[in-house]
């Protein structure tokens, strides 16, 4: 017989597209998930995911061992909350608008799974949320915060574009490209070296849709390392002979009991940092 954690680690490595995401959404290490599906594989005789740099991509029959099982995990994982009818309460969340959803929609779905009664409601500012995604530079006054990763910024070209096959990039090598500017935040970008680019083609309100211009070739941006992990249609370039800059990103919350235990079962895998 299956267990109840071997197919919740595998329904939130499907959900997420990656077995330290996974590890994250169950609270445990990575090595702990990877070994579940491993034991799950050859027990069912074949591959659930074909791995790669940029995540796991599920086989046809992971796709129907997922919606098989997806209703019966999530009905049990909430059994404990059902029996002792917690009571619902409502948690007020905020992502900067240069925070990615797919980097935090897992975390969510995993409190969710965790405490069956909590709903979510997305506040317009962070000031105005219990649980804020932000960098350090955007942290509200009454918020305490929680530090998660380290990401530099780098270039972010299109998939297709010439510039995507070099490892690095010099501000030179830009001149003729035109630019994306992401102003909503501090250190969103560095407009102290655009001068000496093209003039800015477009203003983006947020990161998801940047990323989606990016890919379009309507110019280039300043974006956070991470980004590259989310899209396979962008690749995002070291800058050499001028400092990027980085920001450092977490969860800030509200200084409550409440929301202070969230905030600590949102972050409790290891800080992460990415390569510069």
């Amino acid at each position: 017989m299956i267990d109840l954690n071997t197919l919740r680690y595998f329904t939130s490595a499907f959900e997420t597209g990656t077995f330290s995401q996974a590890a994250q959404v169950n609270g445990v290490s990575q090595p702990t998930v990877s070994a579940a599906i491993q034991k799950l594989e050859d027990r069912l005789g074949t591959l659930l995911f074909k791995r790669s740099k940029t995540g796991l991509k599920p086989y046809p029959f992971a796709a129907r061992l997922y919606h098989d099982v997806i209703d019966s995990v999530t009905h049990l994982a909430a059994l404990e909350a059902r029996l002792l009818e917690e009571p619902s309460q409502t948690v007020r969340i905020y992502c900067a608008p240069d925070m990615l959803m797919s980097h935090i929609a897992p975390d969510l779905k995993s409190l969710r799974r965790r405490f069956q009664g909590l709903q979510f409601a997305f506040a317009d500012e962070a000031r105005a949320s219990d649980l804020a995604y932000v960098s350090d530079a955007c942290i509200p006054e009454t918020h305490a915060f929680i530090p998660l990763a380290d990401d530099p910024f780098k270039i972010a070209v299109a998939r297709h574009h010439p510039l995507a096959a070099s490892r690095e990039i010099r501000i030179e090598d830009l001149r003729a490209e035109p630019f994306i500017h992401r102003p909503y935040c501090p250190q969103a970008d560095r407009m102290e070296l655009a001068p000496s680019m093209v003039a800015s083609v477009a203003q983006a309100v947020n990161d998801q849709q940047l990323l989606d211009l990016i890919a379009a070739g309507l110019g280039v941006a300043f974006v956070p390392a991470s980004h590259g992990e989310a899209r396979e249609d962008i690749v995002v370039l070291t800058l050499t002979g001028a400092d990027a800059g980085a920001r450092r990103t977490g969860i800030s919350h509200r200084k409550t009991a409440n929301a202070t235990e969230l905030a600590k079962l949102l972050t409790k895998q290891k800080r992460l940092t990415y390569p510069s």
